[in-house]
């Protein structure tokens, strides 16, 4: 599987598209449930309407004659009702005392309409109630009021109860849900195209972005310029941010190989040469001198190419690997332990002064190969007795390093000279590849730390590297 296939992650056209449909369609559901109830109960208000209606002039017309109650059933009334023709209409007509006049006699009683308040609209008539249910196998909407008729000497009370079948309403209830549901249709596809346009209208800047990426030529890493909008500039300025740092990187490893191929092509083109001498010298002493030579050559140019690897090594460690915490002190015991049997080799000694525990945040191979640099310059500076020493002491700010040899020292001139790769003073008799000073100058400057040179009393050099307390670096003492 292609590893870049793995870091491909999820559209963002396509999490949009399923938030926005997901969105609608909730407003859809909860628009249509709204509407269906609206619909249900515009029908029933519509119909109530009617049905009270029609019961007001039935009520109308009932009258007392003669101590009898008389009732004229208006053929208006249910003129009225008959405007639904798929419903049945049902009534009965009672009085107070339980006395049936006429009408359905087994209608369902509930929810009567004695003792209710006055309808103010008409006199005599008390405000109606409405219920639901079932007669005659189907579901009947009842309304019940009570119309009083009043005597020489008491006041009579009738009541009126009229039903309906609920067929006219259920459809005219679907039918306000149907016209609501097609609204809500054409809203949707409407809206879903809108977000589909303004979706392409967001990505649209993503989409220059690439295409003015895709048109580069791999060696191009000038800024790019494309009008983005303010939330992408930061994307644009980062991706410009590493274009410029992916240049000067590119721009140094340029340098740096071309100054390594002169400085290898050179001892090699001298190695070359003192070989072939070597191999037609007949003069046995001659030929041993050219050959020490050649060794001597070789020994240059190994401890060369060990440099370049080492500042490679160190390069790409710099741009992947991430501090971490490690303990300073115990890794100048390490380092200065390793040179010490070298260094007796050429009557040198290696002193460590420094008791003090120091926390870093740091990269070990680095700071070990920095330190090796240091201590290595300052042995093969030094004369047989001579001692070298290596110190660590906390600082207000900070913890100092210092290595101090008693060899030639630098002149003031040449030691901001010094850190450049490949440098050599014309007065240096001593052999070298003249990157350790600069590699050490390197890795002290990755970890925020500043490198001086100063000049040792009598005589000799003292390199301090002063590790300032600048964010995470130096923790602390434990």
């Amino acid at each position: 599987m292609n590893p870049m296939a793995r870091l491909v992650g999820v559209s963002i056209r396509r999490q949009l598209l399923w938030m926005a449909a997901g969105l609608l369609l909730a407003l859809a559901l909860s628009s249509y449930w709204a509407a269906q109830a609206y619909g249900e109960r515009a029908a029933r208000l519509s119909y109530d309407r009617l049905l009270t209606g029609a019961a007001l002039q039935i009520a109308e017309n009932i009258q007392i004659r003669n101590g009898e109650v008389v009732i004229d059933l208006p053929r208006s009334a249910f003129e009225t009702l008959a405007l639904a023709p798929q419903d049945r209409v049902f009534y009965a007509i009672v009085e107070t005392n339980g006395q049936f006049i006429t009408g359905y006699p087994d209608l369902p009683i509930q929810g009567l309409a004695w003792g209710r308040g006055a309808d103010l609209n008409n006199p005599g008539v008390t405000l109606p109630v409405f219920y639901d249910e079932q007669y005659s196998g189907e579901p009947v909407r009842f309304l019940t009021l009570t119309r009083q008729l009043p005597e020489t000497d008491e006041v009579r009370e009738v009541q009126v109860q009229l039903g309906q079948t609920t067929r006219a309403r259920q459809l005219l209830a679907e039918e306000i849900s149907w016209r609501a549901l097609q609204l809500l249709a054409l809203f949707f596809v409407v809206a879903m195209v809108l977000i589909l346009g303004g979706i392409w209208l967001v990505l649209r800047p993503l989409h220059r972005l690439n295409r003015g990426l895709e048109a580069r030529s791999p060696q191009d890493l000038s800024p790019l310029q494309v009008e983005v909008p303010r939330e992408i500039q930061p994307l644009l300025t980062t991706i410009n941010r590493f274009m410029q740092q992916l240049g000067g990187t590119l721009d140094g490893l340029k340098r740096f190989t071309a100054e390594a191929a002169h400085q290898i092509r050179t001892p090699l083109a001298g190695l070359k040469s003192q070989a072939q001498n070597a191999l037609v010298e007949e003069d046995e002493v001659r030929r041993r001198e050219q050959l020490q030579r050649v060794v001597q050559s070789s020994d240059l140019l190994s401890d060369t190419v060990s440099q370049l690897l080492s500042q490679a090594t160190l390069a790409h460690r710099f741009q992947s690997q991430a501090l971490e915490p490690l303990t300073l002190d115990k890794l100048i015991t390490d380092v200065c332990r390793d040179v010490a049997v070298s260094a007796l080799h050429q009557g040198v000694e290696v002193a460590y002064l420094g008791q003090v525990l120091v926390p870093l945040n740091g990269d070990d191979f680095a700071l070990r190969q920095m330190l090796r640099n240091l201590l290595e310059n300052a042995i093969k500076y030094s004369e047989t007795g001579d001692t070298v020493e290596v110190d660590l002491q906390r600082v207000e700010r900070g913890a100092r390093l210092t290595v101090a040899d008693q060899g030639p020292g630098i002149p003031d001139s040449e030691k901001s000279q010094v850190f450049e790769r490949f440098y050599r003073s014309p007065d240096n008799p001593r052999p070298g590849s003249g990157l350790g000073l600069a590699i050490a100058r390197e890795i002290a400057v990755h970890h925020r730390a500043l490198l001086s040179l100063k000049d040792n009393q009598p005589r000799g050099l003292v390199v301090e590297v002063l590790f300032v307390e600048v964010g995470s670096v130096l923790q602390g003492e434990a």
